[in-house]
């Protein structure tokens, strides 16, 4: 039996996105083997890459990871409804087998198609563009490599979200100041892992590659917010 490559790749996701504090007031969580079962039993077999992200982290709407883009298991109803909306206003429905798995905002959506494991992503706008010609298009070249995209925007760009503080929390710049040290924390952690743990999995190393990108330019940064902390 072929090793489940996107089992590791995903709980190594999970894993990061807990250590980092992405999305902890959703909780990152994945859905039940029944619930799969369920979605299974109305929509058919649908890609592994695709089940091992509802078991992982595939339940709750992460609103931070993936940018206000609803990928969620629980709103799958809604999802599939906006979706029936944007076929009808382009004329146009897929033909094969697919799944729609994401709405953003009432603008898009994004789908697949049922016969490969790790298919790619297929983006339909709500409205026909004609500038652009057929409103369906290729939007990454696998889920996985959407997940990656999701994965490198949170990293440069959850920062900017610390300095949004709520007029409850009375002591601003503490409250900021140890959000920047819980992040860079987590990111030394992270790095620590990947240093301990070698994987021959192509798309974990892919991942582990990304977040390396973002850390090692800004390490001497993070090592200062860390200096400052013992201070």
């Amino acid at each position: 039996m072929t090793k489940n490559i996107y089992k590791e790749y995903f709980e190594t996701l999970k894993s990061y996105l807990t250590i980092l504090d992405i999305d902890k007031d959703e909780r990152v969580v994945g859905c039940s083997e029944e619930e799969i079962d369920s979605l299974k039993s109305t929509k058919g077999n649908f890609p592994i890459v695709y089940e091992e992200y509802l078991r992982n982290i595939g339940k709750k709407f992460l609103f931070e990871f993936m940018d206000a883009e609803d990928m969620a298991f629980e709103d799958l109803d809604y999802i599939n409804e906006f979706a029936e909306e944007v076929f009808e206003n382009n004329s146009l429905k897929p033909k094969k087998e697919f799944l729609v798995i994401s709405e953003r905002r009432s603008d898009y959506i994004s789908l697949i198609f049922t016969g490969e494991e790790n298919p790619p992503v297929w983006i339909m706008s709500e409205y026909w563009d004609e500038s652009d010609g057929e409103n369906l298009s290729v939007r990454t070249e696998s889920f996985t490599d959407l997940m990656n995209a999701f994965f490198r925007k949170t990293l440069q760009n959850q920062t900017a979200s610390f300095h949004f503080v709520s007029n409850e929390i009375k002591d601003s710049e503490t409250y900021i100041r140890n959000k920047y040290i819980a992040w860079a924390k987590g990111l030394n952690e992270i790095v620590s892992k990947i240093d301990l743990y070698r994987t021959e999995n192509h798309l974990v190393r892919q991942l582990n590659e990304y977040l390396l990108d973002y850390y090692i330019p800004n390490k001497n940064t993070f090592f200062e917010i860390l200096k400052e902390r013992k201070t």
